[in-house]
């Protein structure tokens, strides 16, 4: 990634990718507003305040490689996840299975960091901030799992 459109192709994608986790801690703080169940409650904060951190550090990341923070989750698809999972009318395990369904396994959900640090072998700090984020979201995602169970 050492050509311009390769350091444009990484920006935009830590950008997009702390956007979405931006977007997930606020989907995630409605969910908890209205969660019937405790431990699923407990759990789904611990996982909003690593979404959270992710997203911090992806924007530290971002300004340390002097770039903006400009990507934001399409307005229409923020208010329609808030609006699902905000409800009171929407079962928790309706929402946990949305979310389940989306990324099915463990490599769904960390495949685009898995690919782009194979492209950033040269920018160890990069490549191990998104190792660890990948390894944050498949534990959040093996919890969900094993709560489902």
């Amino acid at each position: 990634m050492r050509d311009g459109t390769g350091d444009q192709r990484l920006l935009r994608f830590l950008d997009d990718l702390r956007a979405a986790e931006a977007a997930s801690t606020t989907v995630l703080a409605a969910w908890i507003a209205v969660c019937t169940h405790d431990e699923l409650r407990g759990g789904l904060r611990v996982i909003a305040e690593r979404e959270a951190g992710h997203a911090e550090l992806l924007a530290e990341r971002l300004r340390e490689l002097g770039s903006e923070c400009t990507a934001e989750l399409a307005p229409p698809v923020l208010a329609s996840a808030l609006e699902r999972f905000g409800s009171r009318d929407v079962p928790d395990e309706d929402k946990l299975a949305q979310v389940l369904a989306r990324y099915p396994d463990d490599a769904a959900a960390t495949r685009s960091i898995t690919y782009i640090v194979d492209e950033v072998a040269d920018d160890p700090e990069t490549c191990e901030l998104l190792r660890l984020i990948a390894e944050g979201e498949n534990a959040t995602f093996a919890w969900l799992r094993a709560y489902r169970g």
